[in-house]
Formats: structure tokens, C-alpha cells, sequence
């Protein structure tokens, strides 16, 4: 089995790493290529790829043993392929599949938002997995990668055509979940995403954040416009961890006292994480804005319901991908409409 990561960013480079660390074999036989920005094949070729994770996993890679690759037509024996880019590039990434992938390739979308399978099918004539990455992984720089939070790695399998990259992830300490539809387990996700503009916004740690009742407050009435709308449209979403998408705006309104009692057997979360939105403001690079709280302000539309909070969110972070000068580092009263 031959895979490639195409987008090989944060999640990408961490899968990747967890893959190569779990098994000598798929570097020694060139059989996983990971392809990706000049920035990145920088440091990974300089340094290696270090993966660590907030339950104590340290692993390197050394360069010599990682093919990592600027060109896509590095996909062109890719039994399968770990699809890792941007939703807003899915259809440019399509037409590179198109263009280099063989047609027997399985593609594996482990990407964020809810549509990006269905737009692949559209456009590729390979076999697409849609999938669920839960947990969280922040770019520390020098090849290092860092996982902050907890979950297994879900995937839609229902004809059995993944079982060799399963094991694959299973034996590298990547458990995964197998379900026959994915609807539900991507919007339960989506709730729990609904966060990543927050932290970018905030400009502090994960759990400095959700630590600071004020910018739960916030996350209340993001979540609450959000479980309106998916009910609306007649959407349940599953739990992917933990916590009942139901329950969250009133854990999030919580005190602190008591919510930590609820956190600390619910959300394992390391003080270093971030979500990946706070990188992208950071890096200058457009957000996936548009595909989390987006939308829901989408579907708030599409239902005539209004989503003021969701709606603010989008346009503040819309602004600051302009600016491109990083976190503003707001204050929780300034992602509330006044």
C-alpha cells in the first residue's frame, strides 16, 4: 500500500508522522509521501518530522526516512490518498487528482466542514472516504508537530474499502471509528469547530480560553444559534467525544468552579494548544471561516433564522484575514454585537 498526504499542513504532517514513527517499513519502501508548501519541506527536511501529543507520545522521524514533495505529481502511484488541504481548495485539489491519481486510488477526506466529500464525488472518479479528524494539532515549528486535544479519527466505510490504511492508523496509535454515515458525526464536528474562530479571535491558548467564562459566554450563544439551526434542518449531531452537542451551551454558561469539574473529565485539553484558525491569521493565510460558522450563518438564512453572533464572527475574522497581522487578541465583549 502506497499513500500520499496531499495538503500535508498541521493534521496532514502529524498523520504522517504517527504513520512513518508506528512503521519503519513505509519509509524504507518510499510508501508514503507527503506533499505539501516549500515552507514546510523546509523544516521537515532540515529537522525531520517530530510528532508529540499531550498524552505523552514523542516520536521522530529523521529527514533521510521522509519523502516529502512540492510537486503533485508525486500522487501518481497513491494507492490511497489522505486528503488534508483547506475546504476552500477542495476543487483545485480535485482537478490535481484528476490529473495525477489513478483511477483505483481510495481518496480519504480528512479535512474540516461538511460538504467536501460530496464535492469530490462530483469531481473525481476515484473512490472518496469521507472522514472526521477530532483532535487538534498546533504547528510548533523546526518539523514539530503537536496533538492538544483527544478523539479518534472517524471514517464512512461501508463497503470495506479502507481496511488496509485502518489498521494502518490502529497500529499507529490512531484509533479509529467506522460509521455508516457520516452526516451526523461531521456536523456534531462542526459544533465543536465553531470554537476555532473564538480562539483565533482571543489570540490566548485553548484552555486559557475555554477557562475564561467570558469567551464561553460567547461560545453559548454560538453553539445556540448552531443546535437551532441544524434542528431546523432536521439534523442531530452526533457526539464525537465526550460532550452532548446539546448540553454545550449550557456547560459553556457553567462557573468556573463547576465547569472545571465537567472539564476535567470531559475536554482533555494540553495548555499549549491552539486551533488552527489562530495559525492561519498568524501565517497571513485565508480561514476556513466560511465552512464552519459560515455555515450556519448559510443555513440561518436558508431557514430565515437569524444568527447575529455567528454572523459577527465571520466578519470579524473576514477583516483580520485582511489586515493580515495576526490574533487581534479581542476581548470577549468584542465578538458580541453591541
Amino acid at each position: 500500500m502506497k499513500i500520499a498526504v496531499l495538503g500535508a499542513g498541521s493534521i496532514g504532517c502529524y498523520v504522517a508522522g504517527c504513520l512513518l514513527a508506528s512503521d519503519p517499513t513505509l519509509s524504507a519502501a518510499n510508501a508514503l509521501t507527503l506533499i505539501g508548501r516549500q515552507r514546510l519541506y523546509d523544516d521537515i527536511t532540515a529537522n525531520g518530522l517530530k510528532v508529540t501529543d499531550w498524552q505523552g507520545r514523542e516520536q521522530l522521524t529523521k529527514p533521510e526516512h521522509i519523502a516529502f514533495s512540492i510537486e503533485n505529481d508525486s500522487l501518481v502511484d497513491a494507492d490511497v490518498i489522505l486528503l488534508c488541504v483547506k475546504s476552500q481548495d477542495t476543487e483545485q485539489a480535485a482537478a490535481i487528482i484528476n490529473q495525477h491519481a489513478q483511477q483505483s486510488a481510495v481518496v480519504v477526506s480528512l479535512q474540516n466542514g461538511v460538504g467536501n466529500a460530496h464535492l469530490l464525488r462530483q469531481h473525481i472518479k476515484q473512490c472518496v472516504i469521507a472522514g472526521m479528524v477530532p483532535f487538534n494539532v498546533f504547528y510548533k515549528g523546526n518539523g514539530h508537530f503537536h496533538c492538544g486535544t483527544e478523539g479518534n479519527i472517524a471514517l464512512e466505510d461501508p463497503n470495506n474499502q479502507c481496511s488496509d490504511i485502518i489498521k494502518a492508523l490502529n497500529n499507529a496509535s490512531l484509533p479509529v471509528t467506522v460509521y455508516n454515515d457520516m452526516k451526523a458525526v461531521q456536523y456534531g464536528k462542526l459544533i465543536m469547530n465553531l470554537n476555532n474562530a473564538v480562539n483565533a479571535l482571543s489570540g490566548i491558548p485553548l484552555k486559557s480560553q475555554l477557562g475564561d467564562r467570558q469567551y464561553r459566554l460567547v461560545m453559548a450563544k454560538v453553539l445556540s444559534e448552531a443546535l437551532a439551526i441544524l434542528k431546523a434542518e432536521g439534523i442531530a449531531p452526533a457526539r464525537t467525544g465526550k460532550v452532548i452537542p446539546k448540553l454545550m451551551p449550557k456547560i459553556m454558561k457553567l462557573p468556573n468552579f463547576l465547569f472545571n469539574v465537567v472539564a476535567s473529565s470531559t475536554l482533555k485539553i494540553d495548555p499549549e494548544a491552539r486551533s488552527s484558525m489562530y495559525e492561519d491569521l498568524a501565517l497571513g493565510r485565508r480561514t476556513e471561516i466560511d465552512y464552519l460558522n459560515g455555515e450556519i450563518v448559510r443555513l440561518g438564512e436558508k431557514n430565515h433564522i437569524a444568527t447575529p453572533v455567528n454572523k459577527h464572527i465571520v466578519n470579524l475574522i473576514k477583516q483580520h484575514e485582511v489586515a493580515q497581522k495576526g490574533s487581534p487578541h479581542l476581548p470577549a465583549n468584542a465578538l458580541l454585537l453591541k
